[in-house]
């Protein structure tokens, strides 16, 4: 039955948004994307025991755009999928208790006054940092409202965010709850450069509760007869309350971080060098601390398929590093900081076909007595083939060597990883 709900449901977007000449409405656009995932992955991570895990994961994600006479834009997008281990017939979970259809997005875009404008709803919510501490592609939607102003050449985003579900309960796969969280964002952006403020802070039915982090930084973006320059320097502090790393006294942390990346072109391609430096401490609580521990989240911040993460391996796979050092299947308090050197290439070899290849080294830069700092090496390959109208397969190869670092245990880990993506975007 709910099949059929979905189905109807969707057919009247399209409906509706084919024939909206009413209400003031200007345009109304729908689109979206279509993407079938697929993997096989073997892996020693350690435990001298080596496993294979593969599969073949469809998403889809409908979006419908409406904009009105009066400037009034409306946004919209449905996550629906995956058809995990394709068992469980579009539901997110093998017990099929739970439907896949989910609201992803869904914002309206509201006029204030010349340059101003205020947005509400679910909004993607990215920060300025390249998705080094939160990430809208990697879902991090909350509720928000926000005024986007552009004026004298400045553009500013400042904005309330909240997770807050009261009593419904999200572990975000880590095992402890990672909703009920607020942020406090403010961005100025003028010209290449730009400055930040964020606050994230957790609520009281968090696992984290009542602990809250800061963060504050500036950046450049810029280009210089054809070589791009990106970077950034972030300095991070907060407090852990009683009870959560210690049972007697509150634990205070603070670090900073820092990226300088170069992009140049030789001839048809394109080459990128890449460093961030993370600050650590083998003490947990302390050292440079991302949001992104706190929300069980992560981001497309790096170069490599394995111990970063691309969009073909972003399926059941990925356990990528975060820039504090810690995996995205940690939770919480770890700050052990992380230094990383990365480089990619991509080129076209016909109007169709493209190649990309990149290569990374991790390492984490404090760890406790009797742990071991190196995290490991990234080798990634990955071939695109343009059917045209939006069409493309993604597909190639990942090789890691998995340090101490990352297996967390006495012994060194690897992993090879084939991947491909079928992908419509319309």
């Amino acid at each position: 039955m709910k099949k059929y709900l979905l189905a109807i449901f969707l057919v009247s977007i399209f409906v509706v948004s084919s024939s909206m000449a009413y209400a003031g409405v200007k345009s109304s656009t729908f689109h979206g994307q279509f993407r079938i995932n697929s993997y096989n992955q073997s892996q020693d991570s350690g435990t001298g025991e080596s496993y294979t895990t593969a599969a073949s994961r469809l998403r889809y994600r409908p979006t419908w755009d409406v904009a009105m006479d009066g400037g009034v834009a409306m946004h919209m997008q449905l996550n629906i999928g995956h058809i995990k281990d394709n068992l469980s017939n579009a539901r997110y979970d093998k017990s099929g208790s739970d439907p896949a259809v989910g609201l992803r997005h869904a914002y309206v875009l509201a006029p204030v006054t010349e340059g101003v404008s205020l947005i509400g709803g679910l909004v993607p919510l990215s920060d300025k940092f390249g998705d080094t501490l939160f990430s809208g592609d990697w879902d991090f939607n909350p509720l928000t409202y926000a005024l986007l102003i552009n004026t004298g050449g400045a553009n500013i985003r400042a904005g309330y965010a909240t997770l807050s579900e009261g009593s419904e309960s999200n572990t975000g796969g880590t095992g402890k709850q990672t909703d009920d969280v607020s942020a406090y964002v403010l961005d100025v952006d003028f010209g290449g450069f730009g400055a930040s403020y964020y606050l994230v802070s957790a609520d009281d039915a968090h696992a984290l509760a009542g602990s809250s982090q800061s963060y504050y930084g500036a950046r450049y973006s810029g280009d210089f007869g054809g070589i791009g320059i990106n970077a950034f320097i972030l300095g991070n502090g907060g407090t852990f309350k009683k009870g959560v790393v210690s049972a007697t006294e509150d634990v205070s942390n603070s670090g900073m971080a820092g990226k300088l990346e170069v992009k140049v072109p030789v001839g048809s391609a394109k080459i990128g060098v890449m460093g961030i430096y993370a600050s650590g401490n083998k003490d947990t609580g302390k050292g440079f601390i991302t949001p992104m521990q706190i929300i069980g989240h992560h981001g497309y911040w790096g170069y490599t398929g394995k111990l970063n993460i691309q969009g073909p391996t972003d399926t059941g796979i990925d356990d990528p590093i975060r820039i504090d050092g810690s995996r995205y299947s940690d939770g919480g308090t770890k700050g052990q900081g992380l230094t990383t050197i990365q480089a990619n290439v991509d080129f076209p070899v016909s109007d169709s076909f493209s190649v990309y290849g990149a290569l990374g080294t991790f390492s984490k830069n404090e760890v406790p007595s009797g742990s071991e700092k190196d995290v490991g090496t990234d080798v990634y390959l990955q071939g695109t083939y343009g059917f045209g109208d939006g069409l493309n397969l993604q597909f190639g190869g990942d090789f890691a060597s998995l340090g101490k670092g990352y297996t967390g245990t006495s012994k060194t880990g690897s992993t090879t990883l084939l991947f491909a993506r079928f992908q419509l975007e319309y």
